[in-house]
């Protein structure tokens, strides 16, 4: 992550639970998940311990908690780690008690505040096209698995210059890359070590977009032709999913 990343998740912290992308894009990427990892069964009487990088607010970790016993939750704004703090703290008898908040920006499996941990599952959702460094965090997830473990991460796919809609214009700051690329994930989980490594499409998403760039923040089309281009206010975005095991 980037201090330009940082500084965009803390301020939008406090309404981040309210975009309904952000809701339909974590029930699918739940959905997509337990469709892919057997061992996240209810009725598993071993159930897995779980690593969510970039977890945010905790969206996706308490969709998954039911499914773990135990579940550390990292990401490196320390406004989405108060709120999903603050979540946990309520004493409703469905919020979950075996989730562990962290903020920090981890870059090696020997980081001292992970305590020697690895776990069973790692999990992340629309957190890889924020990361400058592709390469470095696939290894940072298989050094982090335990022998067996499978990583799990699901983001929208580049298609093209069209996936450049997916963020409104005065949403750009900290995001590093339009999507993913099949072929390059494919190539990073190989070159990391991982096996039986999967890159494919889990669902679509329709996402309202711009009209053109700038117009939610009142710009103007700066031609009929733009202007006509951007008479679709909707789009069709693949979400992929990467998954690999150690």
């Amino acid at each position: 992550m980037t201090d330009a990343s940082n500084t965009r998740f803390n301020t939008e912290a406090e309404t981040w639970d309210l975009n309904p992308d952000v809701q339909s894009a974590t029930k699918s990427a739940f959905e997509a998940i337990l469709a892919r990892i057997p061992s996240l069964a209810l009725d598993n009487p071993n159930k897995p311990t779980i690593l969510d990088l970039g977890a945010g607010t905790g969206l996706l970790s308490i969709r998954l908690s039911p499914h773990s016993s135990k579940i550390l939750s990292i990401d490196p704004s320390e406004a989405m780690i108060s709120a999903l703090t603050q979540k946990l703290t309520n004493e409703s008898p469905t919020t979950p008690k075996n989730i562990t908040p962290l903020c920090a920006l981890i870059t090696s499996p020997d980081d001292p505040r992970l305590n020697n941990q690895r776990f069973d599952i790692i999990v992340s959702n629309l957190v890889l096209h924020h990361v400058h460094n592709l390469p470095e965090f696939i290894n940072l997830a298989h050094g982090l698995l335990n022998p067996g473990g499978v990583i799990c991460l699901t983001d929208f796919e580049n298609v093209g210059e069209e996936s450049r809609k997916f963020h409104p214009e005065d949403k750009m700051e900290g995001v590093e890359r339009h999507g993913l690329l099949r072929s390059e994930m494919e190539d990073l989980l190989k070159n990391a070590g991982f096996r039986e490594e999967k890159v494919e499409v889990g669902w679509v998403m329709r996402k309202q977009i711009e009209r053109f760039p700038g117009e939610w923040k009142g710009g103007k089309p700066k031609s009929v032709a733009e202007e006509k281009e951007g008479e679709r206010c909707e789009m069709d975005f693949n979400f992929l999913v990467v998954w690999g095991r150690k």
